[in-house]
């Protein structure tokens, strides 16, 4: 009699998967999602426990998503806790990307948190082609955070905001009941949204491993401050190249930007990055002292350095102080006269004001908050300037507003 090897196999494969899917854990009666208690219907826990099943069925993907979380989770979790959002938040970029940075949905979202390139640059990432933050996992978690922050002002209610991060602040607005706003206490029934029983699917699925393993603490966040290139880094840090380029495909060049201070992943113990970072910098400091540079090249770059620097609206802005003026800051920070004076919405005679944040790009049409308090003695020009939009859209935004509530958005959900 022959046997046919290959459906031996492929039957083989099935029990394996079979068997590993048995193992997945039981939905049950309640969830708890930070302050809120979710009960679960009868005809709906079948429904979540496919979900479940589903991510157990092969040990070899699961054990995938695992090494992901392994790396990936713990800088998650650290965020979230500094944004005082719920940890439980961190199964929704497993959700939406599977820990992918160049994860890109159909409808052109991309990233760890998929995030479609306006609401990118709504929430502050920097989306251009030199660097793509949506592909950065630290900028884009506070992103995300802030995303649900905002929509959870409104609602009250953790799983309404999830819902509103698929189908935007207005979608869910127009579902959500506004009685259940601020509702502590849900029923997971038949009516409750895919997106929120799959989600639920994958806290299920993955809480239980992430609660028994030890994370790899062989992945580092590190703030660059020194470094002009990834070689220069690479070198330095001595980390492969390739490597450091692949946890961190958000950079599109070599060159690193120095508009603004950039977190990267390095595959590398914390404590040897900052024996060696510290290393990188001692060498610096003994160089400039060999140059002998003189006292007043050294007040210079002390003054540059000690400038306010800032970030308003995802844009990189300073504080001015009494000493500034035009012509010292276009030659501080190498700008054009004509840019920085477009940039800002000034004439050529303005004088610097201190305390006021000036812009060193374009600044944005609209503005990450919806609406602001006007005080009696402040311009337009002024809360432009603080707000980092651009002076003509305010003006356009609050064409026949006559009161004191200044409008940053076309849409506000007050």
């Amino acid at each position: 009699m022959k046997i046919n090897f290959t459906v031996l196999f492929l039957f083989f494969i099935l029990f394996i998967s079979k068997s590993f899917s048995q193992n997945s854990p039981k939905v049950p009666e309640r969830i708890r999602i930070d302050n809120m208690v979710l009960n679960i219907s009868e005809d709906v826990i079948p429904i979540i426990q496919n979900e479940v099943d589903a991510l157990h069925l092969n040990e070899k993907y699961f054990q995938i998503y695992v090494d992901r979380i392994n790396i990936f989770f713990p800088i998650i979790e650290r965020i979230l806790a500094d944004e005082e959002m719920p940890d439980d938040l961190k199964y929704l970029a497993l959700q939406e990307s599977a820990l992918i940075s160049d994860a890109v949905s159909s409808s052109d979202a991309v990233g760890f948190w998929q995030f479609k390139k306006e609401t990118a640059e709504d929430y502050g990432l920097i989306v251009n082609e030199k660097i793509d933050e949506r592909k950065n996992i630290i900028s884009s978690t506070r992103a995300a955070s802030r995303y649900i922050k905002n929509s959870n002002y409104l609602f009250e209610n953790w799983i309404f905001s999830i819902y509103s991060y698929y189908q935007g602040l207005n979608g869910a607005k127009e579902v959500v009941d506004p009685q259940l706003y601020g509702s502590k206490r849900m029923i997971i029934d038949e009516s409750t949204h895919w997106y929120i029983i799959k989600f639920l699917g994958y806290k299920i699925a993955f809480e239980d491993y992430t609660d028994k393993i030890n994370y790899n603490n062989n992945f580092s966040v590190y703030e660059n401050r020194s470094f002009i290139s990834l070689k220069d880094m690479s070198e330095s840090l001595s980390i492969d190249k390739s490597k450091l380029s692949s946890f961190n495909s958000w950079i599109k060049t070599d060159r690193i930007p120095n508009d603004k201070i950039y977190s990267f992943i390095i595959p590398e113990k914390k404590e040897n990055i900052f024996k060696r970072t510290a290393s990188v910098l001692s060498e610096k400091v003994n160089t400039l002292i060999d140059q002998q540079i003189n006292s007043a090249i050294d007040e210079k770059i002390l003054s540059v350095m000690s400038k306010r620097s800032i970030f308003l609206n995802g844009l990189p802005a300073f504080i001015a102080d009494s000493i500034d003026n035009i012509n010292e800051i276009t030659s501080t920070y190498k700008i054009s006269k004509k840019n920085f004076l477009a940039y800002n919405d000034i004439e050529k005679n303005h004088k610097i004001i201190p305390g006021i944040p000036y812009y060193l790009s374009k600044k944005r049409r609209k503005g990450r908050v919806q609406l602001y308090l006007r005080r009696e003695d402040e311009s337009l020009w002024e809360i432009s300037q603080l707000f980092g939009v651009q002076l003509s859209s305010l003006k356009k935004i609050n064409k026949e507003n006559n009161t004191s509530k200044i409008l940053m958005r076309r849409r506000s959900i007050l």
